[in-house]
């Protein structure tokens, strides 16, 4: 995933996360503010429906002082119709064991505390109670005489249904609105993360653009004087660096050219004068050998200096030469080469001989003791290819895909397996005769292949 979706997605979260917070937080605040006042509305009904009572039952007694169940209940009836049940509470009076309920209040609730399972709450105190008509709030307060006996007992009950409901309601759109507020919110910061971090793509951009032989290119320096810039200047500085190594390079190598190239032309000159048919063929072999250190020097300077001539190549007589030239090496006895079609490519004859020749001293060179290599030829309709196919053990999948880099070491399972520069050496020639070459290796082997032009008649 992208820095961009990274940053985005975990503002999201922590976004998410504070909402959510906030909204149960509200949630929480509403139920309690619901709940003080549902306990408020008891208290304050409690008390007018007690201090009525108390002005009525003294006034019920009879000579001897006592309150008679007839008066007691005619006394507490006229204390509920001065205080009636109202729309969100239902009040009950109980006096010498009868229940005396006042009009109104809310159905479910006045058909349960009529019936013989009404709650009962500890006097004085208000209790959260489940029922069958759902969890009331209830508070039963006592109504004594000046000696401390209980009169009455005065029970008002209300439902938390619409305080659980209008909680919940609250919490809902709470939660609609985070969830507007986070996608929102997703859109406006990932607009925002990609206009701050277009600064990073560009510094990126422009190091991809950078190539090995166009060391010279600079990544661009954000004005912003933050980190991007920093970096930026980092890598510009690395890049100088880099590009002085290089130009220190190319002198040792071109010194290193100069300095044997002379025995070279020094030993052809004497040779040419020998005039021999032995010194010719060592003459020749020399010449073969500059043309490899140049074409070595080429590379390594990262160049497209590599000299080649296109022209039409038989496949038998390009076999029969690669033969020729490998029977003179140790490695001859291990290498195949496979009856070629009868075809003509584009090609330089001389630069084919020396890239199979290399592809060939690679294969059963710097493979474990036994390995063979085969060499075959296949046309097709627009181009021919050339394989080289060993059975060692193969190069790892790391180092595969840089094979053909210049200077690239690989090793392959079991044995020290170097490509050096001549892997890229073969890449070079084939490419500068208009090719390509490409590599496949795994457990049973390595197989490079070369495809080229067909010449057309």
């Amino acid at each position: 995933m992208s820095l961009t979706g990274r940053v985005v997605l975990r503002s999201l979260l922590v976004m998410a996360l504070v909402i959510g917070g906030v909204a149960l937080l509200t949630y929480e605040l509403v139920r309690v503010s619901g709940l003080g006042d549902i306990d408020r509305l008891l208290r304050e009904e409690s008390a007018l429906v007690g201090d009525a009572l108390d002005g009525r039952l003294p006034a019920a007694a009879g000579l001897d002082g006592v309150v008679s169940g007839p008066e007691a209940e005619r006394a507490a009836r006229q204390a509920l119709a001065v205080r009636p049940s109202g729309a969100r509470h239902v009040t009950l009076v109980t006096v010498n064991g009868v229940r005396l309920q006042s009009t109104g209040g809310p159905s479910r609730v006045a058909g349960l505390m009529r019936g013989g399972d009404a709650p009962e709450a500890e006097p004085g105190a208000i209790r959260t109670l489940d029922t069958d008509a759902g969890p009331l709030r209830v508070l039963d307060t006592r109504v004594v005489d000046d000696a401390g006996d209980t009169l009455a007992v005065v029970t008002v009950a209300a439902p938390l249904d619409s305080t659980r409901d209008t909680a919940a309601t609250v919490l809902l759109w709470a939660g609609l609105a985070g969830a507007i507020g986070v996608v929102g919110g997703g859109v406006v910061l990932w607009l925002v993360v990609r206009r701050t971090l277009r600064p990073v793509r560009e510094v990126s951009d422009a190091a991809k653009a950078i190539s090995p032989s166009d060391l010279a290119t600079r990544v661009p320096v954000p004005s912003t004087r933050d980190e991007i810039a920093e970096l930026a200047t980092e890598i510009n500085q690395m890049l100088t660096r880099i590009e002085q190594a290089d130009s220190t390079r190319r002198r040792y190598l071109a010194a290193i050219s100069h300095e044997v190239r002379t025995p070279l032309s020094v030993a052809e000159g004497h040779l040419e004068l020998l005039g021999t048919a032995e010194a010719a063929v060592v003459g020749s072999e020399l010449d073969r050998l500059r043309r490899v250190l140049e074409d070595l020097m080429a590379v390594a300077r990262g160049g497209d200096e590599i000299d080649v001539r296109v022209e039409a190549v038989f496949l038998p007589d390009l076999f029969h030469d690669v033969r020729a030239r490998l029977d003179a090496l140790p490695h001859a006895d291990a290498v195949t080469l496979e009856e070629p079609p009868p075809d003509v490519l584009l090609g330089d004859q001389s630069r084919l001989e020396q890239c199979l020749a290399n592809l060939t001293a690679n294969a059963v060179d710097h493979n474990p003791s036994g390995t063979r290599a085969t060499v075959t030829a296949r046309g097709g309709e627009d181009t021919v290819t050339l394989t080289v196919a060993d059975d060692g053990p193969g190069i790892s999948a790391e180092v595969l895909p840089h094979v053909f880099e210049p200077f690239v070491t690989t090793r392959a399972t079991g044995s020290g397996r170097t490509s050096g520069l001549g892997l890229s050496v073969v890449r070079s020639l084939v490419e500068a005769q208009g090719g390509e070459v490409e590599i496949d290796s795994g457990p049973s082997g390595t197989v490079v292949t070369i495809t080229l032009p067909r010449a057309t008649p």
